[in-house]
């Protein structure tokens, strides 16, 4: 599950769940949309289904072939009724008059035409929160390999193994039944296998990250309140104290070797002692455990706004444009990945991937720019943001929004990545409308006096675009 905080404060996005929303799962299983932005269209299935779930939980899947129920929307050359910044604007602009959204920013576009439907100071960069996870997907995306995935190994000479970290933030303990991850079990498995000694020195290699482990604008607290582990390219289980502990260690790697120890003492193999090395010149390769593919790791980075995995995948960026992986590699990375993609960057200034920084600053238009370029499929690589978007009152931080009041009536219509931090709340992504236009849209606001009452708001300003035909 991914966590937003900021400023000392913590703020944990929604406990996946469902129920209380206006209608039941079955029969909204058949009214709303569950996939936004796949293949260049979008698509009228259960919102609580899901693209590689497509049975809505409670239902009966079908015992054989059924009738064709998915709807493709076009987005680029779409023929549905476009609506009009006249229409629009007198929709939503009673919500943002509201003293709940502090100092904000909002933009809507229309992806079919690349038309501004509302731009309220849309180019004025704010603190962004997660919603910057959106340039860091992109970045990704667009740098490394998308197929990629991200190799935990270890290396013998003599008697000494030494565990290479790969900046797989996923790694676990153990397999996880239904979680796609690679196991430090299976990486002991296969060393009791190759290693024929009794005992070894078990040296750790985490040095494919440098640089500090936290980053600027982080308060030293994040680690111990569950916020985030110190970045560092070898980690289990998210450096967490102990199997579904919140609170984080000091030193991941050291960690990561500790539980391997552990691991292979029970497998007969003794280690004498552990050190922070680089492995040792002629050692070979004796197992390895790779990670879910970088697509994968984009979309549930998305999906469960997780920190630790975007932290990761910045500083993979990072390191695979430098040459050196770190907090100020991996932000000028990500920032110059945003303008080859022809974004706006008046204003633009990253300095982590997560987002949990309020040295971040983001202008709304740039976010609905991607958006947009996800939508019509200006570059197909970038796919997968549009499906590891969460599915408003379904899916990842949007579960257990959008289920109830007013703006129920757009769960499943939207899809949109969240942010929060003490005082900021923010949302973007993209919402159906009746008359079956796709519209982006991205709200940033800062200084909030209530994060309860400025999400209420959001969410609140995308049911109307959902709701509304405004022609």
């Amino acid at each position: 599950m991914g966590m937003e905080m900021g400023k000392g404060q913590g703020v944990r996005e929604a406990t996946p769940r469902h129920g209380g929303s206006r209608m039941s799962v079955a029969a909204r299983g058949v009214a709303v949309v569950a996939s936004a932005l796949c293949a260049a269209l979008v698509v009228s299935i259960g919102p609580a289904a899901s693209v590689d779930n497509p049975v809505a939980p409670g239902s009966t899947p079908p015992t054989a072939p059924a009738v064709a129920v998915l709807v493709p929307t076009p987005i680029a050359g779409s023929t549905a009724v476009a609506p009009t910044a006249t229409g629009i604007q007198r929709a939503v602009t009673p919500l943002l008059k509201s003293s709940s959204l502090g100092q904000f920013s909002a933009v809507v576009v229309d992806p079919a035409t690349e038309d501004v439907l509302l731009d309220v100071r849309a180019g004025r960069p704010r603190i962004p929160a997660s919603t910057i996870k959106l340039l860091t997907a992109s970045a990704a995306l667009s740098v490394l390999d998308p197929s990629e995935r991200l190799a935990t190994v270890v290396l013998v000479k003599d008697a000494t193994i030494t565990l290479v970290g790969g900046g797989d933030s996923t790694l676990a303990r153990k397999e996880i039944p239904g979680v796609d991850a690679a196991s430090l079990e299976d990486l002991a498995d296969q060393v009791e296998a190759k290693v024929t000694a009794n005992a070894v020195e078990l040296w750790y290699d985490d040095s494919l990250f440098s640089g500090p482990t936290l980053a600027p604008g982080w308060p030293s607290s994040f680690p111990i309140d569950g916020v985030v582990a110190p970045v560092t390219s070898l980690m289990v289980d998210q450096g967490r104290v102990r199997p579904g502990a919140s609170s984080r260690v000091d030193d991941p790697a050291r960690q990561t070797a500790q539980v391997l120890a552990g691991m292979l003492k029970k497998r007969g193999l003794t280690v004498t002692s552990i050190f922070n090395r680089k492995p040792p010149d002629g050692s070979t390769e004796v197992a390895r455990v790779e990670s879910p593919t970088i697509r994968d790791l984009v979309e549930r980075m998305l999906t469960d706004s997780e920190n630790d995995l975007a932290e990761s995948l910045a500083h993979l960026v990072g390191g695979r444009v430098s040459g050196k992986a770190s907090f100020a590699t991996g932000a000028k990375a990500v920032e110059q990945a945003v303008e080859k993609l022809g974004l706006a960057t008046d204003g633009l200034s990253i300095v982590d991937g997560s987002g949990l920084s309020g040295r971040d600053k983001v202008p709304p238009i740039t976010l609905a720019g991607l958006l947009s370029s996800v939508a019509r499929q200006t570059d197909p690589a970038l796919w997968p943001i549009g499906s590891g978007l969460p599915v408003a009152g379904f899916t990842g931080t949007l579960s257990d929004r959008f289920t109830e009041g007013l703006s129920a009536d757009a769960a499943g219509y939207v899809r949109a990545k969240t942010g929060t931090l003490s005082t900021v709340v923010a949302l973007a992504g993209t919402v159906k409308d009746v008359d079956g236009r796709v519209l982006v849209f991205a709200v940033l606001a800062n200084d909030v006096p209530s994060l309860d009452a400025a999400r209420d708001t959001l969410d609140l300003f995308a049911s109307r675009l959902a709701k509304c035909g405004c022609s």
